[in-house]
């Protein structure tokens, strides 16, 4: 991971300081570079879909991917060769597709989107591992890992440890599909003055270990939504665009 820091760092600063659409390099290297490129893209692409966690941030990441199309057109490549695709891991079936949230470019692009829409829904941004809770007649009964969004790794006896996830649920929850996020709790924590500090590396860490931790009771969690119904009548939820 060194080695692709100190790449990361030099993409970025050729970025910043040249205008120029191509680089300057003979074609065979900007090829090589490319190759490289794609494979720690496809890296982390692993590391997300596996165990739900970013290995660099999403910025660093949106950057790499643009510049990685960039060069792919500047060598005359096809850009839809660029891995984007999740790898399949994991055996339990999500009952409703976990999937990710869109992002925007920039500013101008918030603006555009916010055009002709009068009400919003606003909520945080939670750095942790993905996860889908499943409750049925008011107990949890899976919880499953984002996996490839599709099927995930069966986390459920190590979810039913962690004090801040309920275990029952009542009313319109009693058979629903919940997804969020599991994180770490850090007291005072300012992640824009302090880093992550690595804390998503470590929620996944602890929910891959084979060993039950009492470590799993400092976790917490955060609902970001209803996904559907749970039961042998299951109904998908359309998602907020």
């Amino acid at each position: 991971m060194g080695v692709w820091k100190s790449m990361v760092w030099g993409v970025l600063l050729w970025h910043s300081q040249s205008g120029a659409i191509c680089p300057v390099w003979p074609s065979a290297r900007t090829i090589e570079e490319i190759a490289r490129l794609q494979q720690q893209l496809a890296d982390w692409n692993d590391i997300y879909w596996k165990q739900g966690v970013s290995a660099v941030d999403d910025s660093v990441y949106d950057q790499l991917s643009a510049k990685l199309v960039q060069w792919q057109r500047c060598v005359g490549q096809d850009v839809s060769s660029t891995p984007v695709s999740p790898p399949l891991n994991g055996t339990t079936t999500h009952p409703v597709a976990h999937t990710g949230v869109r992002k925007l470019a920039d500013r101008q692009a918030v603006a555009q989107w916010m055009r002709g829409r009068s009400e919003f829904w606003v909520q945080p941004k939670v750095d942790g591992v993905a996860v889908t809770l499943v409750y049925q007649n008011g107990k949890l009964t899976r919880a499953i890992s984002r996996g490839n969004g599709l099927q995930g790794e069966d986390w459920t006896q190590k979810i039913r440890q962690i004090s801040s996830i309920p275990q029952t649920t009542r009313g319109a929850l009693a058979n629903a599909v919940l997804q969020g996020e599991i994180f770490l709790q850090l007291e005072g924590h300012i992640q824009q003055r302090m880093g992550g500090m690595n804390a998503r590396s470590k929620v996944a860490g602890m929910l891959m270990r084979q060993k039950n931790t009492s470590a799993l009771n400092s976790l917490g969690i955060f609902i970001w939504g209803v996904a559907g119904r749970s039961g042998k009548h299951d109904r998908k939820i359309k998602p907020a665009r």
